[in-house]
């Protein structure tokens, strides 16, 4: 007898837990979520850039994460053509349509510090 099944017979004499149990039983059971972490992870963190420290990436991949979710929300999103997160897309190369202000020359390895008694300023 599968879980759902034993539930339906068994859980009468606990009607709150039984609706809790079928709500959980009802959700399906799939891993694309952290596979889709792990490519952006892997986005991130290629050859190129491997000295990025471990708690680095995993703050970019949060932040890709969370740009990619805020991104969804834009009338674009819908209407036109989404090539600036989704990753190892078709088209991912070509960025000629997009807008000024949705491409910036971000670097994703660790920022050099500038020493200021160097500077020629002083």
């Amino acid at each position: 007898m599968d879980p759902k099944s034993w539930w339906l017979v068994h859980g009468v004499h606990a009607p709150l837990l039984q609706k809790v149990a079928l709500k959980l039983l009802a959700q399906p059971c799939s891993s694309s979520c952290s596979e889709r972490n792990w490519s952006t992870y892997s986005f991130i963190n290629s050859l190129r850039r491997n000295k990025l420290l471990p708690k680095r990436a995993e703050d970019l991949v949060f932040v890709h994460s969370n740009l990619r979710l805020l991104s969804r929300n834009s009338p674009q999103y819908n209407q036109e053509e989404t090539k600036m997160w989704d990753i190892a897309g078709s088209e991912f190369g070509s960025l000629d349509d997009c807008g000024i202000l949705e491409i910036a020359d971000l670097s994703l390895d660790e920022p050099e510090l500038e020493d200021p008694l160097t500077n020629d300023d002083v």
